[in-house]
């Protein structure tokens, strides 16, 4: 259901439940004073930034007043419907977003949960609570709260004091003398990746005075106070070490090098963090509702993870490749892992068979045969192959004819494919290419997501059906051909685009915007704040 028909829907839905309703029993109003039902309301809307939205969309200050300056059945009714119109406004951008996932690109399924919408309006006309509603028609991942947390903290940052910024260092080497330590120390403790040391305690080496931020395993959360001024001028093993758990989070190489992305990441001001996460969860209200096991992939992270939302807790997590900035990006996408297929021929698509195989063959004749690939009239697995000759390479030039990667140790694919129905044909698969997977970045394939452990993920994705166990599925990657497994219950797929994440433990990561899908998303944010002035 797009958003222009979720808004007509609950709009109609709010007619009809006014038309029927006498006046006496109108939501907003008891008598000529605003009801329970309003004053919830404004306070859910005035907290709308809570949920990374914008309160001014839905004006809580202003309602109040032209319910305070209402002197007459007519007037208290106009702003009824004001009122009306700024909750359906606010429950449609919770559930489905502010802008339209499809024109922003995502592909896929949906959300469903426009189609609750109507029916949840109709409860709050007949007293039902809003905060529950509202909570009812949120993203439904478990990274969403997350952030929410997140933005909190990130808020309450914005709103206090804060360190200085770290300056430039580039010859700044372990150990060295530096003024720049302090304010270091003091960022990096504002952050949480160093401990917060008593007054003095830093520069007496007394480490059993130290006073984390309060997380249970020493995770940065990014709670702990300003570092006093007493820490040592030098680059000291601990600064090391937490400069280097800080790049870590930003996907930055974690060698302890003051360069400039680590600076420029370090004196990052708390409103980005803010909106890089506002941004997030923006994105997230594109998503459908998962089913009870989710694949979640974040692309600018390249990090995937398989969950059981029924039982709760994180059952597989691994590092991905993904698509080339800006030329072979992986889209965000919704859809469902229906299959597995061990030991998978790869069939290159025809951009790739045109700009970069097709190149090749022709300047080094013998390129295809020595990288395992053919040329067949055929998907059929016992197609003829053909002779690479020029006639043959033409036909596969005008599409006629296939080029196809026989299954095999330098097989692209890898040793597993995960069949995901979608109209870019992107794959989940491994790979043979296994040092990328070891780059703080790792944008680097034609668009499909390569797996780091996909043996792991096909015992998680086939758990339970037909005994097929950990022997059996490396049995199956063993065997000169393909086996494909259709999935008895097909398992949710979310590709999500975020440049801020937060793991169970709090642990905030801040990645760059490889895409440029943040700031795409700013502009449509802004052309509608434009557009409903």
């Amino acid at each position: 259901m797009g958003r222009a028909r979720v808004e007509r829907v609950i709009l109609a839905a709010w007619v009809a439940v006014a038309a029927a309703a006498p006046a006496e029993a109108q939501v907003w109003f008891a008598g000529a004073q605003p009801s329970a039902a309003f004053t919830e309301a404004l306070g859910v809307l005035a907290a709308a930034r809570e949920q990374g939205l914008d309160p001014a969309d839905y004006d809580a200050p202003g309602l109040a007043g032209r319910a305070a300056a209402a002197a007459t059945d007519a007037d208290r009714a106009i702003v009824g419907e004001a009122v009306e119109a700024a909750v359906h406004r606010y429950l449609a951008d919770l559930s489905l977003g502010r802008v339209a996932g499809r024109t922003a690109g995502m592909l896929g399924e949906l959300p469903t949960r426009a189609a609750d919408l109507e029916a949840s309006l109709r409860a709050l006309a007949a007293g039902d609570d809003l905060r529950r509603i509202a909570a009812s028609v949120e993203p439904r991942y478990p990274s969403y709260r997350r952030l929410a947390a997140a933005l909190a903290r990130w808020r309450e940052r914005h709103a206090g004091p804060q360190p200085p910024d770290v300056p430039a260092a580039p010859e700044v080497k372990a150990g060295s003398a530096w003024d720049g330590a302090a304010p270091l120390r003091a960022r990096l403790a504002w952050l949480g990746d160093v401990p917060v040391y008593a007054v003095g305690a830093a520069a007496e080496g007394n480490a059993d005075r130290a006073v984390t931020d309060g997380s249970a395993d020493g995770a940065p959360t990014g709670k702990g106070p300003v570092a006093p001024a007493a820490a040592p001028l030098r680059y000291d093993t601990e600064l090391v070490e937490a400069v280097k758990r800080f790049q870590a989070r930003h996907g930055i190489a974690a060698d302890g090098a003051l360069g400039k992305p680590t600076l420029a990441a370090l004196n990052a001001s708390p409103a980005r963090r803010v909106r890089q996460i506002e941004l997030a969860m923006e994105r997230l209200r594109w998503l459908p509702d998962p089913g009870r096991r989710l694949v979640y992939v974040e692309v600018p992270r390249a990090m995937l993870w398989a969950l059981d939302l029924e039982r709760g807790g994180e059952d597989l997590t691994m590092r991905l490749v993904v698509g080339e900035a800006r030329e072979h990006a992986t889209p965000m996408l919704a859809s469902r892992i229906t299959g597995v297929v061990f030991r998978p021929y790869w069939v290159p698509t025809k951009e790739i068979v045109r700009e970069e195989i097709l190149p090749r063959e022709r300047a080094k004749p013998g390129w295809l045969a020595a990288h395992g690939m053919e040329i067949v009239a055929s998907g059929a697995e016992d197609a003829a192959s053909l002779a690479p000759d020029a006639e043959n390479l033409a036909a596969v030039e005008q599409g006629r004819l296939t080029v196809r990667q026989r299954p095999g140790p330098r097989n692209d694919l890898g040793p597993v494919k995960f069949v995901v129905p979608n109209p870019a044909c992107i794959a989940l698969h491994g790979t043979p290419n296994r040092r990328l997977f070891d780059r703080p970045r790792r944008d680097r394939s034609h668009g499909c997501v390569r797996l780091e452990d996909p043996t792991s993920l096909a015992e998680w994705v086939l758990h339970g059906q037909d005994g097929w166990g950990r022997a059996r599925i490396e049995a199956a990657m063993k065997r000169a051909r393909p086996t494909g497994v259709r999935l008895r219950e097909p398992v949710s797929l979310a590709v999500a685009y975020a440049t801020a994440s937060v793991d169970p433990d709090g642990t905030e990561h801040f990645l760059e915007d490889i895409y440029g899908l943040d700031a795409a998303l700013e502009r449509e944010l802004a052309g509608r704040r434009a557009a409903s002035r």
